[in-house]
């Protein structure tokens, strides 16, 4: 863990005011919008997939293997609860979020651009805003969801900025005739 938070604040310091103000009022703004955690997720979720089937479409599995190699272990240090399921995620308000995240993402990607910082750090800067959101989660509802953009960006169809359903609920009870390989991943033991 000593590695990635030295990595991150060393991108910090490296990419100057106004990416990292940019950075954190992106984090700021997604805070503010009072979603439940399902709902939340299902916007981070629909904001990578959008990243990752737009920016890095040549290295999706790359990308999305650094989210989740770093927001797992940020999760583990931070301890993160289960999400708390009240109620069903209201599209509307998912994809309010996602289109914050989507419009922050780029312009802070333009504000890195425009202050000449190199692509690594635009690329650590990027990773640290999902990972800052994905570690609010604990590890198996971060592994469901990166899952699911996994499965969505394969999908010839999938274009950026389309929702990505992330199912934290069981939708029906597993029976002893349910195939293993039919089910959906529910995270790790």
């Amino acid at each position: 863990m000593r590695t990635l938070v030295e990595t991150i604040d060393r991108t910090l310091s490296n990419i100057g005011r106004e990416p990292r103000d940019r950075l954190f009022e992106t984090i700021l703004a997604f805070d503010n919008l009072g979603l439940s955690d399902e709902e939340e997720i299902c916007a981070i979720a629909s904001a990578i997939a959008s990243n990752a089937a737009g920016m890095h479409r040549r290295h999706v599995a790359r990308y999305l293997d650094a989210i989740k190699v770093w927001a797992v272990e940020m999760a583990i240090d931070a301890a993160s609860p289960p999400p708390r399921l009240h109620s069903l995620p209201e599209p509307e308000s998912v994809a309010e979020a996602t289109d914050l995240l989507i419009s922050g993402t780029n312009e802070l990607m333009d504000a890195l651009e425009a202050a000449e910082v190199t692509l690594q750090d635009r690329l650590v800067t990027e990773l640290t805003l999902y990972t800052r959101l994905l570690k609010r989660h604990d590890v198996n509802t971060i592994n469901i969801a990166l899952y699911r953009v996994t499965e969505a960006t394969a999908l010839t169809d999938f274009k950026p900025g389309e929702l990505v359903a992330v199912p934290l609920r069981e939708s029906h009870p597993i029976g002893r005739t349910d195939r293993l390989e039919d089910l959906m991943v529910r995270g790790t033991a």
